[in-house]
């Protein structure tokens, strides 16, 4: 039995051996569970292993490609994963889960295979578009984590950038709220990484921030967003947001004043530009869901751009239509949060009132905007402020003024919802009130102006109230108060203190007064009310003179002040009773008494006469004085022994009668509207009367200046004797207060300019038939010339008041305004300035009508000007220039000649408003070549200011029609002013288009050479009449101008090619290759920069053979220095980094070495040899110091320049140097000639010794020039004797044809970063290097051992 059962028991002891290990095995377990069969591996064989990576495509499971990096570290050579790597890299498509298999896997790979890593990366990155939505997020996070290894992280970021940024057609294969779904996770993830890795996050903000050359996109700004939530980056990622901004708006501005630029750039800058700002404003819509967390990080970015300098903010006035200003991007995005984002508010309001208690005052007028915009848009969550608001009130008195005026104007729309901030700002007001700086009794005067004008405008927005809420009689009070009528009187006794302020204060109070009584019609009687007992310190009914003149004018601490300037209060008055006349609303006297409970007696009342008319006939009592003592000359003061000296007074009293007499000619212009028949012609004589005392009166006050000026200079009296500091000129304080007197109301000047060209028409009539006399002449052309000075100042008031964005609108009252004024300047500028001819009497008055002519045509012009000035790039400039071409005589063709008219300019265009540019050029420019005729100075520039700002709203291919009439003006025409041959030079280069611009400039340079250098000033030059002994040095110092600005345009354009340059070496990096429009892109940049570089060589070149003034040859050679800074610069992003193939410079760059060399190095040496040849003497040896400084630095960047060719050459095997000129030796001393013969004869010998140890030792880097420059010509004559004979016939003047197209095609077959495994310069910059060291260190112990010797 125990037999039996040790049979039965043998065959389960004794179990068959498990079957042999294979790869099909193994791959089988991969399939199910990779981790299983990773520790099978070293069992199998090397060839098994071999087979398995043999067997690896882009269809294999995920499990077997996971296996990858495991069998490859027990493969005993890298050669047999080739043809795997080949294989995968080959297909053209991959599955979305070999795309996350592989991502996973190279991170592990070992450290043979990682060189293979950057062209599996190339590989995922350009196959991200067709992947699976669901499957992109783990994608981003497998490439985030090779990212920090770190393996390759500046590609990895740089293809996720690209990606989901929606660069190169790059997008998301879903609908658009998975896509929304994948791109958050995909920044969730990035903002993980971040925070754990801080050099991944750097990584990050340098990505971006190359990211950002291009176009910034929504995700890129979605990123630095997160990462600005680390407090360790968040300086870094907001400055690279608020870079970016301020630097697409630069490009896009520079892109437009580049005329060399090609036009496919300034398409991609303005692409870029909407790019960044669409991205910027998309960050806020985004954060609504979901991204709450970076409305911090916004808030801070939004108050980054409004804190833009002020120097950008007016240089963004360049930007065109449809591109906001980084200060407009700033309000939008705190706007939006601000309504969105309850969270955000208090820390936008606690910001801004932050920003405006401690910023400057130009960096707080941004924030008080927002402000403003916030309050308008949503008052109702801005109550919820006001004690924010309240404390920035409590800093009122401490403020700029014009930063409180500001404030209050921005809170006054929120005080028709606040009863208790209203009464918080008059308590404000009334505390800044007493204080003693008059800056801020000037901002509290318009604080309080503006509230009670705010007050109305609520009025008339709510006229009427419900019936029932009426209350009783006993509350009546409260209700007058609450809609505003008695605030006016409330205000009064503040308002009434201003009267016994400065001069200043009373100033702002009356042009307050006006606003107010503008407002609301029907306040006018109580602001004559409240002036009347103050005008009565002025004004005496029984005197022969009314005016107290003498009052208004003292003297303290032997200065002469303004106590009241009395021709503003007159104009208040004046203007009062006009609006008072011309309104509808009568309201009983005792109206506003009525709201303090009580009115006024019945017996107080009878027989009182009421202010307006008390004011009507103190102003009749006054116009009757002025014309009777206008009439007999007696126009002197009756106080004079009040001041401080008889001139001074008079003065005064000329400038106060200036005043006044402008107030009663716009006084009695305002009856001219009702007036008829001899009513009509007695006012119209007595406006004449009053315009032609008022032009006797500005005779008066220009030679009584000058009086004043000599006698005070010949006196001594410039400093004060009480202060010990100089003495205010009250020239100056008198000036500046008739500059801020009381305008004209709009229909005085209206009645004045129709006046006006009625005189004018009669006269021209006049003129043909030969019956004028002399004194109608006059008294029209001071009319003409008063009338065209009074729209001007309207103009500029205009101006002033809408700084920011001026624009002229026709509405109908400033049409109706514009109209006469316009014909009248048609007559100026259709009228040509004769002299004329006979007698010698008749010969003295035409030369005073003609000067006169040219003072009114110069007016004229000047208003043009102003009008056209703010609509030349608007979008209302053709309605003005319609609307100025509709008021032209209807025979303008006739009466300029038919031989004047450019035609082929205007019969071709078929736009109307293009034509009507036109139109007013071929005027202009007949005009302009009339006043050619006379030499008139004034007149020209301002007619070739008008050409220009006209001709830029014409198109490119029409402008140059203009530019080529310049020309031919400098080449026809002979002038003797400098200022109007450099104004017309200027002309002729700004509207001429590249690159004929610089030609042009090259072209006046050479005349400027041959003239300097022939020794005769009596020549002129043959090709361009303008130039002459008498402007050659103006229209030189404007070529230099020329010169300077195409530098920084180079500069710049330069820097936007290395951004392009680095784009394409990293798209090498990852063996992509860079689409076709980039490297279009970058080879027509290229093409464009170097080409006018060329042409700036030939223009300097040109200089470096004349003998340059002073100053501009010192001009000169700083602006050489900074061209060879420039070219040094060009010349070292040729040389590739390492590890990439160095390409072939392009023919352009190869014609620009050699232009340079030929043409401005060389002359450059003999430049500077005869600088330091100049013998020193008192009047030139700062001169000389001031260049000396410049020549080291000259020949420094010279040698710089020529050692990145040598290089070049030796990489390239293009000879870049065949005709550099060897350095000479330099000691850059001052030698003094007056010292003695014996260190003259010693200088040469050490010279020549420096020199010859300079050529043996080769000192720094002019070795490699000399010695290297031979060597170069000798082994590479033989490659480039066919492209020697090609550029030695092409490199002269700048009118050589272009090159052919084969250079681009070369340029681009071989891209950018085509990585090579080892590179050729790299042992001989090693070389060179050594070499440098070894000639520096032997030239320090020759200096010891001379030392020694000494």
């Amino acid at each position: 039995m125990s037999a039996t059962m040790a049979s039965a028991s043998q065959p389960s002891s004794q179990q068959p051996p498990p079957p042999p290990l294979t790869a099909e095995i193994v791959l089988r377990l991969a399939s199910r569970d990779p981790s299983t069969a990773v520790p099978l591996l070293p069992e199998l064989p090397p060839d098994d292993l071999a087979d398995i990576v043999a067997s690896l495509t882009a269809t294999s499971p995920a499990g077997h490609l996971s296996l990858l990096p495991a069998i490859l570290a027990l493969l005993p050579s890298p050669s047999s994963a080739s043809s795997a790597f080949a294989a995968l890299l080959s297909a053209p498509s991959w599955p979305s889960s070999t795309l996350l298999a592989v991502a996973t896997l190279l991170r592990d790979l070992p450290p043979a295979y990682r060189t293979r890593i950057p062209a599996f990366l190339g590989k995922i990155i350009s196959l991200l578009p067709s992947a699976d939505a669901q499957d992109l997020p783990a994608l981003s996070y497998q490439l985030l984590l090779l990212a920090s290894k770190p393996l390759y992280p500046r590609v990895v970021l740089a293809g996720l950038l690209r990606f989901f940024g929606g660069r190169r057609g790059a997008r998301v294969r879903a609908p658009p709220s998975i896509a929304r779904q994948v791109e958050s996770t995909a920044l969730m993830n990035v903002s993980f990484a971040v925070k754990q890795d801080p050099a991944l996050a750097r990584e990050v903000l340098a990505a971006i921030k190359a990211d950002a050359a291009g176009a910034l996109s929504g995700f890129a700004v979605a990123v630095m967003l997160f990462v600005a939530r680390v407090p360790r980056f968040n300086e870094g990622a907001v400055s690279v947001l608020r870079d970016a901004v301020v630097v697409s708006r630069r490009d896009y501005r520079m892109s437009r004043r580049c005329k060399w630029l090609p036009d496919c750039m300034e398409g991609e800058y303005a692409r870029a530009t909407q790019c960044v700002e669409k991205g910027i404003l998309k960050s806020v819509d985004e954060s609504i869901v979901g991204r709450e967390h970076v409305v911090p990080s916004i808030v801070q970015v939004a108050f980054r751009l409004l804190e833009v300098s002020e120097g950008d903010q007016g240089e963004e006035a360049g930007l065109g239509e449809g591109v906001m200003s980084t200060e407009e991007i700033g309000i939008n995005m705190l706007k939006s949060l601000f309504e969105v984002h309850e969270m955000a508010r208090t820390e936008i309001i606690e910001q801004c009132k932050f920003r405006i208690l401690s910023a400057k005052p130009q960096q707080s007028v941004p924030v008080l905007r927002l402000i403003g915009c916030l309050i308008l848009s949503h008052p109702f969550p801005m109550l919820e402020f006001i004690a924010h608001l309240k404390e920035l009130l409590d800093y009122f008195s401490f403020m700029n003024d014009k930063i409180s005026t500001a404030l209050i104007s921005c809170i006054l729309p929120l005080t028709k919802f606040s009863r208790d901030l209203k009464d918080y700002v008059i308590l404000v007001v009334r505390k800044a009130m007493f204080k003693r700086e008059d800056m801020v009794r000037i901002a509290a005067t318009n604080a309080i102006i503006e509230l009670i004008i705010a007050e109305n405008k609520k009025n008339e927005a709510n006229p009427f109230e419900d019936s029932t809420s009426q209350p009783s009689s006993s509350q009546q009070p409260e209700t007058h108060l609450e809609f505003g009528r008695c605030l006016f009187q409330e205000l009064s006794g503040l308002l009434r203190r201003c009267l016994s302020h400065q001069a200043s204060v009373k100033e702002v109070l009356y042009e307050g007064l006006i606003r107010t009584a503008i407002s609301d019609p029907a306040v006018s009687d109580n602001i004559l009310d409240f002036l009347w007992p103050h005008f009565q310190n002025y004004y005496s009914e029984d005197a022969e003179c009314p005016l107290k003149i003498g009052s208004c004018f003292k003297v303290e601490h032997a200065k002469l002040c303004i106590v009241e300037p009395l021709d503003c209060l007159l104009s208040c008055i004046s203007r009062i009773l006009q609006i008072k006349q011309h309104s509808k609303c009568e309201r009983p006297r005792d109206a506003y008494w009525k709201c303090f409970g009580f009115a006024a007696s019945q017996d107080n009342e009878v027989g009182r006469a009421s202010s307006s008319d008390l004011f009507v006939k103190a102003l009749s009592s006054i116009q009757k004085y002025l014309r009777i003592s206008l009439t007999e000359q007696r126009g002197q003061s009756q106080e004079a022994g009040s001041l401080s000296s008889p001139s001074e007074m008079a003065h005064c009293h000329n400038f106060a009668m200036l005043g006044i007499i402008e107030v009663f000619i716009d006084f009695s212009a305002s009856k001219l509207e009702k007036a008829s028949g001899k009513s009509k012609e007695m006012i119209e004589k007595e406006i004449v009367e009053l315009v032609d005392a008022h032009s006797g009166f500005e005779k008066k006050i220009s030679s009584g200046r000058e009086r004043i000026a000599r006698r005070r200079a010949n006196a001594g009296d410039a400093t004060d004797k009480h202060t010990n500091e100089p003495r205010e000129n009250s020239n100056a304080s008198l000036q500046k207060h008739h500059g801020n007197r009381g305008k004209f109301a709009d229909s005085s000047l209206y009645e004045l300019s129709v006046m006006c060209v009625k005189q004018c028409h009669a006269d021209n009539y006049n003129n043909v038939s030969q019956h004028s006399s002399q004194t109608k002449l006059n008294q029209s052309s001071n009319l003409t010339s008063f009338v065209l000075k009074a729209f001007l100042e309207l103009l500029k008031s205009l101006a002033s008041k809408h700084s920011r964005d001026f624009t002229i609108k026709l509405h109908g009252d400033f049409k109706k305004l514009s109209q006469p004024i316009m014909q009248l300047v048609w007559c100026f500028l259709l009228d040509p300035i004769q002299e004329n001819g006979g007698s010698k009497k008749n010969m003295t008055q035409g030369k005073k009508n003609t000067e006169c002519k040219k003072d009114q045509l110069y007016l004229a012009l000047t208003c043009l000007k102003k009008f056209l000035e703010p609509s030349v790039s608007g979008e209302h400039s053709s309605d003005i220039i319609d609307f100025l071409i509709s008021l032209a005589p209807p025979n303008i063709e006739d009466t300029m000649g038919t031989g004047d008219l450019d035609n082929n300019d205007t019969t071709m265009v078929e736009d109307r408003s293009t034509r009507n540019v036109h139109v007013i050029l071929n005027i202009l420019k007949t005009l302009y070549a009339r006043l050619l005729t006379q030499s008139v100075l004034r007149e020209s520039e301002a007619v070739i200011e008008l050409i220009l700002g006209i001709s830029r709203k014409l198109q490119l291919e029409r402008r140059h029609l203009v530019g080529k009439w310049a020309t031919d003006l400098c080449r026809k025409k002979t002038m003797q002013s400098p200022r109007m041959a450099r104004e017309m030079l200027k002309l002729a280069i700004h509207l001429t288009p590249a690159p004929d611009d610089m030609i042009l400039v090259y072209e006046v340079s050479t005349e400027l050479m041959n003239l300097m250098t022939s020794g005769d000033d009596g020549d002129s030059s043959d090709t361009f009449h303008i130039i002459n002994c008498k402007t050659k040095s103006s229209l030189a110092a404007l070529s230099l101008q020329m010169v300077e600005s195409s530098l920084t345009e180079l500069d710049w354009g330069f820097g936007k090619l290395k951004a392009m340059l680095t784009l394409g070496y990293d798209c090498a990096n990852i063996d992509e290759d860079q689409p076709a429009d980039e490297i279009m892109l970058r080879l027509a940049l290229e093409k464009a920069l170097y080409s006018r570089s060329t042409l700036v060589v030939q223009v300097l070149s040109s200089f470096a053979h004349m003998s340059p003034m002073d100053t501009q040859a010192e001009h000169f050679l700083k602006l050489t220095v900074k061209f060879y800074k420039l070219l040094t610069r060009m010349s070292k992003s040729q040389i590739v980094p390492k590890g990439y193939r160095q390409s072939i410079p392009s023919l352009k760059f190869q014609k620009l070495a050699e232009v340079t060399c030929k043409m401005l190095t060389a002359p450059l040496y003999d430049f500077v040899f005869q600088q330091n040849q100049q013998i020193p003497i008192k009047g030139n040896l700062a001169k000389i110091r001031r260049e000396t400084k410049c020549i080291p630095d000259l020949i420094f960047q010279i040698e710089d320049y020529e050692k990145y060719l040598i290089q070049l050459s030796k990489l390239t095997k293009v000879n870049l140097l065949r005709h550099a000129k060897r350095s000479v030796a330099r000691d850059f001393q001052i030698k003094d000639k007056s010292g003695g013969q014996q260190e003259d004869d010693h200088i040469p010998d050490n010279a020549a010794a420096s020199d010859n140890e300079a050529d043996k030792d080769a000192m720094g880097p002019n070795a490699p020039v000399e010695s290297c420059a031979d060597d170069a010509q000798k082994s590479y004559a033989d490659e480039n004797a066919s492209c020697e004979s090609g550029h030695d016939e092409d490199a002269g003047g700048p009118n050589t044809p272009a090159e052919a197209d084969a250079d681009e095609i070369i340029r681009s077959s071989i891209p950018y970063g085509s990585p090579v495994q080892e590179s050729e310069s790299d042992r001989e910059e090693e070389e060179l290097l050594a070499r440098t060291k070894r000639a520096k260190t032997k030239q320090v112990v020759q200096d010891s051992d001379e030392d020694a010797d000494e």
